[in-house]
C-alpha cells in the first residue's frame, strides 16, 4: 500500500513538470508590419512635396456693403451655378431703386411735354415763316417764331438727355439691389466660410470659399537646381500618404519663370487620374523624373517607414524565417535620395529582403515575431 502511494506521488510530480514544460514552449509571438525590399528604374529621378489643391478657387464676396442676414451655405457643401450662398439687407438700395424709377418717370413725362411744345412751334413757325416771305408779317414775328422753335428743340434735346440719365440711375440702382444676393459663380464644394449672420459685410470682404470639385492638382516648390530641367507637359508621378498604396498619373501644366520665396519655384502638376479622396491641403510626394530612359538604371528601394536612424547612422529590421515565426536583425544601411516608393538603398539590404515597418523602437535584434497582413 505504501509503496502504491509512492508511486502515485512520483507519477503527478512528472506529469506536472510535463506540463510546466509544455506551458513554457508556448510563446506568443509579437506581431509586426513589414515591407518588402524592392529593384526600380528611374534612377534619374527626385521626389518633392507638395499640396493638393483645386484648379479654381474663389473668394467669395459681396459688392455692395450691408448687413448679413441670410446665409445658406456651410462648409462641405456642394453648390451649382448661381446657387444662392448669402444675402445682405438690400432696403437702402431698394428705395434708391424706386427713387431712379421716380426720377426716369419724372423725365419721360418732361420730354413729352417737351414734344408736344416743339409740335406746336414748329408749327407757327413755319405759318409765320410762309407769311413772311411774302411779306404779310414783320421781321420781329418770325424772329420771334423762329426762336421759340430752336427753344421748344432744345427742351427736347436737354428732355432725352435727362431720360438717359435716369434709365442708366436705374440701371445701377437695380444692379445695387442684385448685388445684395451673392451666387455661386460655378459649381464646386464651399472650403471656408468667413462670416456669420448679422454681420456687417464690407464691399469686397471674403464671406466663403468656393472650390472646383473636379480637376484637382499639386502645387510643389522645386529647387533651383532642378527647375530648368522641368518642362510643361512632362509627366509625374503622385501619392498621397493618406491614400496608401496607390499612385497617381500628374502632368506638369505651369512652371513659374520666377520665384515667390527666392528659393524654389512653384510647379502646379495637374492629377490625371483623381478620385473624390484627394481633397484640397493634402500633403502629396511627386516624383519627377530627368534625364533619358538610355540614362536610367534599376535600383533598390525600401520603405520609408523602415528607415530608423542610430547613433551610427541609418538602419532597418531584417525579418528573416525562424522556427516558430520570423527572427528580427538589425542591419545598418547606406540610403540616398527619397523617391516616391521609398529610400534609395545603397548598400546593406537584397532584393526580396522583408523590414519591419513599425514599432521600431519596440524591436530587439533576434527577438522572435510574426509578420503582420498590411
Amino acid at each position: 500500500m505504501k509503496f502504491n502511494i509512492i508511486f502515485l506521488l512520483i507519477v503527478s510530480a512528472c506529469l506536472v513538470s510535463c506540463k510546466e514544460k509544455v506551458e513554457e514552449k508556448k510563446v506568443v509571438l509579437r506581431p509586426v508590419r513589414y515591407g518588402k525590399v524592392i529593384k526600380t528604374g528611374s534612377a534619374n529621378s527626385q521626389v518633392f512635396s507638395g499640396t493638393a489643391q483645386s484648379s479654381k478657387s474663389s473668394n467669395l464676396s459681396f459688392k455692395v456693403a450691408g448687413t448679413i442676414n441670410s446665409l445658406a451655405i456651410k462648409v462641405g457643401d456642394k453648390v451649382r451655378k448661381g446657387q444662392l450662398i448669402a444675402r445682405i439687407d438690400a432696403i437702402d438700395y431698394s428705395v434708391q431703386y424706386d427713387q431712379a424709377v421716380a426720377q426716369l418717370k419724372s423725365a419721360e413725362t418732361q420730354i413729352k411735354s417737351a414734344e408736344t411744345q416743339l409740335v406746336t412751334t414748329k408749327s407757327a413757325y413755319q405759318r409765320v415763316e410762309k407769311l413772311y416771305e411774302n411779306n404779310s408779317v414783320p421781321l420781329s414775328e418770325y424772329e420771334q417764331a423762329k426762336a421759340s422753335y430752336e427753344a421748344a428743340q432744345s427742351q427736347k434735346a436737354a428732355a432725352l438727355a435727362q431720360v438717359t440719365a435716369s434709365q442708366k440711375q436705374v440701371e445701377a440702382a437695380g444692379n445695387q439691389v442684385s448685388y445684395a444676393r451673392l451666387t455661386a459663380p460655378f459649381s464646386g464644394i464651399i472650403t471656408n466660410v468667413m462670416a456669420e449672420e448679422n454681420e456687417l459685410a464690407g464691399s469686397g470682404t471674403p464671406i466663403a470659399t468656393l472650390s472646383a470639385e473636379r480637376d484637382p492638382e499639386v502645387i510643389v516648390g522645386m529647387p533651383e537646381t532642378f527647375i530648368a530641367q522641368i518642362k510643361k507637359g512632362q509627366h509625374a508621378r503622385i501619392e498621397f500618404s493618406t491614400i496608401p498604396n496607390q499612385f497617381f498619373k500628374g502632368t506638369i501644366s505651369e512652371v513659374s519663370f520666377s520665384s515667390n520665396t527666392g528659393a524654389t519655384y512653384p510647379v502646379i502638376v495637374k492629377i490625371d487620374n483623381p478620385t473624390p479622396a484627394i481633397r484640397p491641403g493634402m500633403a502629396a510626394n511627386v516624383e519627377f523624373s530627368f534625364g533619358k530612359k538610355s540614362d536610367q538604371q534599376a535600383f533598390l528601394v525600401a520603405p520609408v517607414q523602415a528607415i530608423g536612424e542610430g547613433t551610427t547612422g541609418n538602419f532597418v529590421f531584417v525579418l528573416s524565417k525562424g522556427n516558430n515565426g520570423y527572427s528580427v536583425k538589425k542591419q545598418e544601411v547606406a540610403i540616398g535620395d527619397l523617391l516616391a516608393t521609398g529610400f534609395e538603398i545603397k548598400n546593406g539590404l537584397q532584393e526580396g529582403d522583408l523590414v519591419a515597418t513599425a514599432g521600431l523602437k519596440s524591436l530587439l535584434d533576434g527577438m522572435e515575431v510574426k509578420l503582420l497582413d498590411n
